[in-house]
């Protein structure tokens, strides 16, 4: 029991410091399973714990009230901390180990990449919002 309110705690606490506003599914194949009811592509974001960049979209992308809203209402959202978590080999296989590579996956296939951050989300979060429309497309 202590165990568990210990992973509870710590898990609670790790998301509260990456999700910002937006709403992140826990497993990928919970991700695959809302993606297949709701038939919304899979937002993926490969980060690393020391990741300035990283760091940088959780605490100014992912906190941007327009942007996470628009990532919740097109997008199921999964992020994968990987030098904290397992990946599945159905999406490592798109993680080549620079991060932060972001992925949009539709029908479990690779509809759009980007790895690093843009130079225009620092100047305008909003303009993360033009990467996410190209996966859509």
């Amino acid at each position: 029991m202590k165990k568990i309110i210990i992973f509870i705690l710590v898990v609670n606490s790790f998301a509260f410091y990456w999700v910002g506003k937006v709403d992140w599914a826990m497993t990928y194949d919970q991700a695959k399973m809302i993606s297949k009811q709701t038939n919304k592509p899979i937002f993926v974001d490969f980060a690393l714990s020391h990741c300035p960049p990283c760091k940088w979209i959780s605490n100014n992308i992912y906190t941007n009230d327009k942007v996470a809203k628009y990532m919740n209402k097109h997008f199921v959202n999964l992020l994968f901390i990987v030098d904290e978590q397992r990946v599945p080999n159905e999406i490592g296989q798109y993680f080549a180990g620079s991060t932060p590579t972001l992925l949009i996956i539709k029908n479990g296939k690779l509809i759009y990449e980007q790895v690093g951050i843009q130079r225009s989300w620092m100047d305008n979060q909003e303009n993360f919002i033009n990467f996410l429309q190209k996966g859509l497309k």
